[in-house]
């Protein structure tokens, strides 16, 4: 029974014998079909014969032909895509088996994931197919729209979809008129011209009439075809000068004509079959055997059966002839027929029916239109897990919200449920009043696995908010979910593995995203899998393990690609970890292309907005190194314009943090220092991961204005902070910036040490732009250490050569005189005094009992800060400033 379902709603209806043909119609649609317009849209009101011209259509066309009828659950996305997949599937197996393994298990999959993937494998299916979908009306959900929208501004040439829908879909149809993508068929189109009702009457209806009384007909119902066919049931049986009479007795609007035919049709029906079809009238679909329970009859079969030859508005929906549903004209008015306490006893008869009958679902939908809660409550327990698990949170969250909110807010389970069904639809604010709300009773009673869920739930949130109970949250998750429940498992793993990132040693950190990572693998959750992935490699790349995150990139391109070996639409943003290890390397324009094509993944996937800006981040920095600095701006101004910062404050503090750097390095210190002065960061705050970059910024501006002891103490906290987690990767570049503030403060000794620490660390992993990015200082403490490793610094000192200058002094010199009196340290401002008065370097060493070469180097600093090229411009520059004292002059 569990199957039956999914057959009748993607069965082709077969066309009934007898029918009009509608010749005028047909050709529209072969034409549209085979000047290659991908979508026809059959739109007008209800009984005007849409569903019988299509399938009269797909009778006669030499095409493969698939169909989906569609009811109002089906704006559940998942259950959308499953039903949309099994319907094609009838075309060619292949179809949808990807899209199928990224719905499994995940709900936190967003469906352009799913469109892009799906429209990949309907572009490699066997044979071209029309796909029908009919009833699209019943369709609401946005997320729906965008997929099929998506299916038609890239129309596979293999698919020619048809719809069919009593009003306009939310779609770009104006667009597809412009490019001629669309034949219409509307209410108009539809209508039975007189010759096709005198057709009707003749040879379909049974019923002899005048030409003059076929006219009259045809001009009061307006070609309106399920009018048309009412009145003919009504006149069967009548005399001649009964029909006459009848035809002038009728008139008005539609809404007149169905009340006053369907009774005149019910009037003359048996009362045996009056007494089944007002009974059966109540649920969607019926069978013989539910025909009897809601009769209390045994001759539902024979009664079926005379419904089909009296062509009696029944519609069958399966070729065996065993479901069958009336059309909805004539179910909305037979409902209309029975007391409202009728309809509640048939509805309770049906929701026991279908929930005995192994459709749970089925009876849920029936138990809660009678207001059977007790019912309801308990066929929602039976049926929530693996509604929950095949993704359909819009369809679990619209059952919650039709119980009482006082079941819902007592029952653990229930809560757990309604929490997860809104955090994945996107309404992560909504989840934590919910979670507030509930508190009280959300470990009261609850069971190890409905506890370990809504912990899984806790922990994600807290992490995102960086609580620092995440941690602690995701562990008892963890604990009271053990191997149970392997969704939830994957989340309180991954929030887990964030937390470790923040504070614990990387490799515990990875260790545990690894476990995330096979658990998803072993369930077959892609969406969950691939996640861990990317964390994992982004997590390696942070270790300083290059290399085996480039090849551990590779491996998951190869293992999550299609039958031909593409990667999967999902798999593709593993080119992102893939272009930051490049650029790592300095293989600049590799970097650029991987970086551009994971971007475009992540925007196509709807996950641009959430993956933290890596990506834009340092493809901006490979336009700069490579000289295109407008690129690199635009890029940055984009990504920003895409971030929520309400939502992702994390995300947007990075993207100031790096707007910062790039306009220190284009030499505007005045733009840094704003952003200083906004930031809210300090020397002295505590270290945290998400943090490290800022405070990187932080630091090169310190040194750029010569404050270089609260410089040092930073970047000496980052570096314990790096080393005590073993984040070699991050440690490469604080340990450079390091070497470069102390060689600027005299201490030349232990820059030496650490840029020789730096290459140790970077050389056995190909660590290039951590050097690269620091500027021309670097250069000569790499000189200082060239001999320790020869075979990688000899070529990474080729590299500063090439190099583009992008900084300009005039920058620099534009700044006021109260900031430059800051910029200079105190002992870069005794050096200028003394080069003032005429002082050459060796006398400077003298007075100061300094080294020639560390004089060297602070009269390069001063020049440099000041903008100027010579001592005579030095000194000039700060007497305008005031730089010197009036004894100085």
């Amino acid at each position: 029974m569990g199957n039956l379902l999914l057959k009748t709603k993607i069965h082709v209806p077969k066309p009934r014998p007898g029918l009009i043909g509608r010749k005028r119609l047909l050709e529209r649609l072969d034409e549209g079909l085979l000047t290659g317009r991908p979508f026809a849209l059959i739109s007008a009101p209800a009984g005007y014969g849409k569903t019988t011209l299509v399938t009269n259509w797909l009778e006669g066309l030499n095409r493969a032909k698939a169909w989906l009828s569609l009811d109002e659950l089906d704006n559940d996305p998942v259950r959308f895509f499953s039903y949309l997949i099994a319907a094609m599937q009838t075309i060619d197996l292949k179809i949808g088996q990807e899209t199928a393994r990224l719905l499994s298990g995940s709900g936190l999959l967003p469906a352009p994931a799913v469109a892009v993937t799906l429209l990949n494998e309907i572009l490699a299916a066997s044979q071209p197919f029309v796909l029908v979908l009919d009833d699209f009306q019943e369709i609401k959900n946005e997320t729906i729209f965008q997929a099929v929208q998506t299916l038609l501004d890239h129309h596979p040439y293999v698919l020619h979809l048809v719809m069919i829908t009593r009003e306009d879909p939310a779609l770009s149809l104006p667009r597809l008129r412009v490019r001629n993508q669309l034949t219409e068929i509307r209410l108009n189109d539809l209508r039975f011209d007189l010759t096709e009702s005198m057709d009707f009457f003749t040879t379909s209806a049974g019923v002899k009439l005048k030409d003059e009384e076929v006219a009259a007909l045809e001009a009061r119902t307006e070609g309106w075809i399920a009018g048309l066919q009412l009145a003919a049931l009504s006149l069967r049986g009548l005399a001649a000068e009964q029909a006459g009479q009848f035809i002038k007795g009728f008139s008005g609007h539609h809404r007149y004509i169905i009340d006053f035919l369907m009774e005149e049709v019910i009037k003359r029906t048996d009362p045996r079959i009056r007494n089944f079809l007002t009974r059966t009238a109540v649920v969607d679909r019926f069978n013989a055997e539910l025909g009897d329970v809601l009769t209390g009859e045994s001759n539902a079969k024979t009664i079926i059966a005379q419904l089909e030859q009296a062509n009696l508005f029944l519609i069958p929906l399966d070729s065996e002839g065993r479901w069958y549903r009336y059309h909805h004209l004539f179910a909305q008015f037979l409902r209309t027929e029975l007391r409202k306490s009728e309809q509640i006893c048939l509805q309770q008869q049906a929701a026991h029916w279908f929930a005995d009958n192994g459709l749970g679902e089925e009876g849920i939908k029936y138990a809660l239109a009678a207001g059977s809660y007790d019912l309801a409550d308990v066929l929602l327990r039976s049926q929530a897990a693996q509604v929950f698990q095949r993704g359909e949170m819009v369809t679990l969250l619209e059952w919650l919200n039709l119980l009482p909110a006082e079941r819902v807010e007592t029952n653990p389970e229930f809560v757990g449920y309604k929490a997860w069904s809104l955090f994945l639809l996107g309404k992560s604010e909504e989840v934590v009043h919910y979670l507030q709300r509930t508190e009280g009773i959300k470990q009261e009673n609850s069971d190890p696995l409905t506890a370990g869920r809504l912990l899984a739930l806790g922990g994600w949130i807290a992490n995102y908010r960086e609580d620092p109970r995440t941690k602690e949250i995701a562990l008892s998750a963890i604990e009271k979910l053990g191997g149970s429940d392997p969704f939830f498992l994957e989340i309180a793993l991954l929030s887990l593995g964030h937390a470790q990132r923040k504070n614990d040693p990387m490799p515990e950190s990875t260790a545990t995203l690894y476990r995330a990572y096979d658990t998803a693998r072993r369930a077959g959750h892609m969406f969950t899998g691939l996640g861990a992935l990317l964390d994992i490699t982004m997590n390696l790349v942070i270790q300083g393990e290059r290399r085996e995150s480039m090849k551990l990139c590779k491996l998951g391109l190869q293992e999550y690609a299609d039958s031909q070996g593409k990667p999967l639409p999902m798999a593709e943003l593993l080119y992102i970890p893939l272009g930051i290890l490049q650029y790592e390397g300095n293989n600049l324009e590799e970097a650029r292309d991987l970086l551009e094509q994971g971007i475009r993944a992540s925007r196509r996937l709807g996950l641009n907005r959430i993956l933290g800006g890596d990506a834009e981040q340092t493809l901006a920095l490979i336009y700069w190194a490579l000289g295109d600095i407008q690129t690199a701006w635009d890029l940055l101004e984009e990504a920003k314009a895409n971030t929520d910062a309400q939502a992702f404050p994390i995300i947007w503090d990075r993207y100031k943090a790096f707007e910062a750097h790039l306009l220190l390095k284009q030499g505007d210190l005045t733009g840094a220092m704003t952003w200083l002065e906004s930031s809210a960061l300090s020397p002295s705050d505590s270290i945290t991961s998400f943090k490290e970059i800022p405070y990187l910024v932080l630091a090169r501006i310190l040194f750029r204005i010569g404050r270089l002891e609260p410089a040092w103490e930073l970047l000496n906290n980052l570096r314990q902070f790096d080393l005590a987690r073993g984040r070699k990767g991050r440690l490469v570049y604080v340990n450079v910036l390091s070497s470069v503030v102390l060689q600027a403060w005299g201490r030349q000794e232990e820059a030496i040490g650490l840029m020789k620490e730096a290459v140790d660390f970077a050389a056995p992993e190909g660590y290039l732009r951590p050097f690269l990015g620091e500027g021309s200082e670097v250069r000569e403490l790499l000189l200082a250490v060239q001999a320790a490793k020869p075979e990688f610094l000899t070529p990474l000192l080729g590299y500063f050569s090439d190099q583009p200058k992008h900084s300009d002094p005039k920058l620099i010199s534009s700044l006021p005189a109260s900031v430059m009196i800051e910029a200079l340290t105190q002992r870069e401002l005794e050096v200028l005094r003394l080069v003032a008065e005429g002082l050459s370097n060796e006398e400077i060493a003298t007075q100061l009992y300094i080294s020639l070469g560390t004089v060297k180097w602070h009269v390069k600093n001063i020049f440099g800060k000041l903008g100027v090229g010579s001592r005579t411009q030095a000194a000039a520059q700060a007497r305008r400033w005031g730089l010197l004292k009036q004894g100085d002059l």
